[in-house]
């Protein structure tokens, strides 16, 4: 099984070979993503990543469900 990412993480697995560890390519992701956020917040567009949005599901009561990545 494959899996299909979204045009944002295609770009950022794009760099993947530049890291020999993977917390060194998570670190490079951490920081794109804080990126991404303080720059949409220049477009007045405010995004959130709440500690417990990997365990939310989209059947919860949770409206505030987001999930990021590779599905």
């Amino acid at each position: 099984m494959s899996k299909q990412c979204g045009e944002l993480m295609a770009a950022l697995l794009e760099h993947r070979h530049m890291f020999d560890a993977d917390d060194k390519f998570r670190g490079f992701v951490i920081e794109s993503v804080r990126t991404l956020a303080r720059d949409l917040k220049d477009l007045n567009v405010d995004i959130s990543i709440k500690p417990d949005a990997m365990t939310a599901s989209p059947s919860s009561r949770d409206w505030n469900y987001l999930k990021i990545g590779c599905e």
